[in-house]
């Protein structure tokens, strides 16, 4: 009887492997379950609120005002034109319900499981390594945070862009032309417009020629390189105007941080450590966070130890990908991840961002290539019967499955999320007290906030969000000798983008000092209100009410 079973499971087996589209069925429905909660999630003010609730360009959904202000400004020091687009259509769709904004987001992952699987079983003819691949792309929990916060909408894009881009490329490869060839830019175009972080598909496509499309074989390497390298031009022109639009507003509105203040060689030292940690995610995905304490990239540098041992293994892996050279996926796929992982990887820092989840979501496709790749050419020469290793897919596959869905419950809203990620910091960092902060304020839990929001300014005493919002709370609780005080301090530390929350609070102070009949130190608050913004229309207002109550208490 157990002979037989396996005969009938065996022809399960082959059966599947001749009917792709069952396959693509079950990786639907297995992704729509998997994030099916998040239909009910909300907002997370971490970043929605400037993305979607809050953004007045957005939240008013479609017109030609909005398009317009998408494509000719670069709003948060980013241009993604085609990320704002689709969140004005949700909203004009959808409203600000947050349900179908997140099933969006959802439907998108989906669509990329799908065309990955697609790519990958046209290209290589694997359709059991290549349904793995998917599989694990799917469901892995690093990629639960991309999916489940949708302010990282234009990630899902991005993606979603790319891998047409790299479809598009196949067909052109088969005949080339410059209709075909339109149709690679016109995609990649896309994915640049939906998140700059694209900038290194050019690069992966010439690693896509070595596998799985081999083009060229017959040539020379250097004769490859002539007829590969130039059909890459005008991508690569893409990719640094780009980054260009990208750099140029971080470095205005004081995001991009300088070599002065992180050199070099700290930079490096924590590209490398970085990428160690990535792939250590990758096998043992737990404490996820939303965000994680920030690492030597703006601390000082790393251990000497820490910093060779991951050196080491980085040049050790590439070795073997470059000796290994008859499994020519173990290097495509691990210069992939390298390569796509490199923009954000810390050599060039916006905001001193440590690592963040959301970073690996195309990256990762690499190395589960390498893997799914390796285990299945491993399992073949040592003759191993090819059920054990689909059990063992299996049993990785709902692993990972209950990990996610397990994780996925920390998304509810935000402070269940930041909850999780204050109590799984290994120290204390002022950047998770002051989001923590922020979503027990949305929560109407100020007594807690406040404490949240003085813990971050002992950790950052030169943060102007932190004291703003301090000052906020006393604001409303009438303590407003403290509350002015913390006013200052915000106006003291202000930079270009907290302008706008230094103004405000400086004409709040303003209008108590002057309905406290202290009509000279009000005017003193509204002209350094107006000292930052000299057109604030709330300023000059006030400030024109308070000189005319002036001019009446002296007669």
């Amino acid at each position: 009887m157990y002979n037989g079973r396996l005969i009938i499971l065996n022809k399960v087996i082959e059966g599947l492997h001749q009917k792709p589209m069952i396959l693509c069925g079950i990786l639907l429905i297995a992704t729509l379950l998997l994030y099916a909660p998040v239909a009910h999630h909300d907002f997370i003010g971490l970043d929605d609120n400037l993305y979607i609730t809050e953004n007045a360009h957005v939240r008013t959904g479609l017109n030609l005002a909005n398009i317009d202000w998408a494509f000719t400004h670069s709003y948060l020091g980013n241009w993604n034109p085609v990320a704002w687009i689709s969140h004005m259509t949700d909203c004009q769709l959808f409203g600000l319900k947050p349900g179908p904004h997140h099933c969006v987001n959802l439907l998108l992952h989906a669509a990329n499981v799908l065309l990955l699987f697609t790519l990958l079983r046209l290209a290589t003819g694997a359709v059991w390594r290549s349904f793995f691949v998917a599989v694990l792309f799917a469901v892995h929990p690093l990629n639960v945070e991309t999916v489940a916060w949708v302010a990282e909408r234009k990630s899902l894009l991005s993606a979603f862009f790319s891998l047409l881009t790299v479809a598009a490329y196949g067909w052109y490869a088969k005949h080339p032309g410059l209709q075909r060839y339109l149709a690679i830019t016109a995609a990649f175009a896309l994915a640049l417009m939906s998140k700059p972080m694209a900038v290194t598909l050019p690069v992966v496509l010439l690693l896509v020629d070595y596998w799985p499309m081999q083009r060229f074989e017959e040539l020379r390497f250097a004769q490859r390189l002539v007829r590969l390298v130039p059909e890459k031009l005008p991508l690569l022109l893409m990719s640094a105007a780009s980054a260009y639009m990208t750099i140029s507003p971080q470095r205005a509105n004081g995001t991009l941080t300088s070599l002065s203040a992180v050199p070099l060689r700290v930079r490096l030292e924590s590209a490398a450590h970085s990428y160690l940690i990535y792939i250590g995610k990758l096998f043992w995905p737990a404490k996820l966070a939303v965000l994680y304490p920030a690492t030597a990239d703006n601390m000082g540098s790393l251990p000497l130890m820490q910093v060779v041992t991951s050196i080491s293994i980085l040049i050790g892996i590439t070795a073997a990908a470059l000796f290994l050279y008859r499994m020519r996926y173990f290097l495509t796929g691990w210069l992939s991840f390298l390569v796509v992982l490199l923009p954000v990887i810390g050599i060039v820092q916006f905001h001193q961002l440590a690592i963040a989840d959301r970073f690996t979501y195309v990256p990762f496709i690499g190395l589960f290539v390498v893997g799914v790749w390796g285990v299945s050419d491993v399992a073949e020469k040592a003759k191993i019967d090819h059920l054990i290793p689909a059990i063992a897919a299996l049993g990785v596959a709902v692993v990972l499955t209950v990990a996610s869905s397990r994780y996925l419950q920390y998304w509810q809203n935000e402070v269940t999320l930041l909850t999780r990620a204050h109590n799984l910091a290994s120290r204390p960092d002022s950047v998770i007290e002051g989001a923590l902060a922020d979503g027990l304020k949305a929560a109407g839990r100020t007594d807690e906030a406040l404490g949240h929001y003085q813990q971050a300014c002992a950790l950052d005493s030169n943060d102007p969000l932190c004291h703003y919002n301090i000052g906020q709370i006393l604001f409303h609780r009438n303590q407003f000798d403290q509350a002015i005080a913390e006013c200052h301090d915000a106006a003291r530390l202000t930079n270009i983008i907290t302008v706008p929350l230094s103004v405000n609070c400086l004409v709040q102070s303003g209008i108590l000092m002057a309905n406290m009949g202290n009509f000279e130190a009000a005017d003193r608050e509204f002209a350094a209100a107006l000292n930052f913004d000299p057109g604030n229309q709330p300023a000059l207002q006030f400030r024109e009410w308070n000189l005319r109550r002036m001019r009446g208490a002296g007669r």
